[in-house]
C-alpha cells in the first residue's frame, strides 16, 4: 500500500489523495501472471482436444472432450483467485472488497448465461456453436468486469467478442484455432502486459 509522504506540500497531498481514491474504486488485484498461466491452461485444453479426444463438435468425439474444458475452467478459476489473492497481499490490500463484489456480479451474470446457453446447445445437438458461445460470453464477462478494473481487462474482453463474431462467420473447422487464440494467446498477451504495467 502506498504511504503518505512525510512533508505537507498541498499539491502532492492532493495528488496522493486522488491516487488513493482511484485505487480504492478500482479492482487493481487482477494478476497478469495469473492470466498468463490461465492462457497456458487454455492452450493445454486445445492440445488435448486436438491430439487426444477430438473437439466436442467433431463426429465421434466423446463426452470427455467436453470434460477437458470443464477441468480447464475449474483450474483457471483456482489460478485466478489464488493469483489475485497473492497480488492483493503483496500490495497491502484486501482481496474481498466492495469493488470486487460489484465486479463479480458483472462477471458471474455473463458466465451463468454462458452455462445456460451451453446446455441449450448441447440439448439441440448444435455443438459447433460452442466456440462462438464461449468466446462471446467470456468476452462479455470481461468487458463488463473491466469497468471496475484496469483498462487492459476491458480491451481483452472486446478482443474476445471480436473472436466470437469471427467464430460465427467462420466454418466449424477453425473452432479450436479460435479457442486457442482466445483462451490461450489473448490471456498470455494481455496477462504479460498487465504484469509489466500494473505491478504483476
Amino acid at each position: 500500500m502506498e504511504h503518505a509522504p512525510a512533508y505537507r506540500n498541498p499539491h502532492e497531498d492532493l495528488a496522493y489523495i486522488r491516487r488513493t481514491l482511484d485505487a480504492a474504486g478500482r479492482l487493481s488485484s487482477v494478476s497478469g501472471r495469473g492470466l498468463v498461466l490461465i492462457g497456458f491452461l487454455g492452450l493445454g485444453a486445445v492440445a488435448v482436444n486436438a491430439l487426444a479426444t477430438g473437439a466436442p463438435w467433431q463426429a465421434g468425439a466423446g463426452v470427455e472432450s467436453l470434460g477437458v474444458w470443464a477441468v480447464c475452467l475449474v483450474a483457471s478459476f483456482a489460478v485466478g483467485v489464488t493469483s489475485m489473492d497473492r497480488k492483493a497481499r503483496r500490495m497491502g490490500q484486501r482481496l474481498w472488497t466492495p469493488v470486487l463484489q460489484k465486479a463479480l456480479w458483472s462477471y458471474a451474470s455473463a458466465m451463468v448465461l454462458g452455462a445456460v446457453l451451453s446446455l441449450a446447445v448441447l440439448r439441440a445437438g448444435r455443438l459447433a456453436l460452442l466456440p462462438a458461445l464461449w468466446l462471446g460470453c467470456y468476452g462479455a464477462a470481461l468487458t463488463s468486469t473491466g469497468v471496475f478494473s484496469v483498462s487492459p481487462v476491458r480491451w481483452m474482453g472486446i478482443s474476445f467478442l471480436v473472436l466470437s463474431l469471427i467464430a460465427v462467420l467462420a466454418p466449424p473447422s477453425v473452432g479450436l484455432a479460435l479457442l486457442a487464440l482466445g483462451f490461450g494467446w489473448l490471456h498470455i498477451g494481455f496477462g504479460a502486459y498487465i504484469a509489466g504495467r500494473h505491478d504483476g
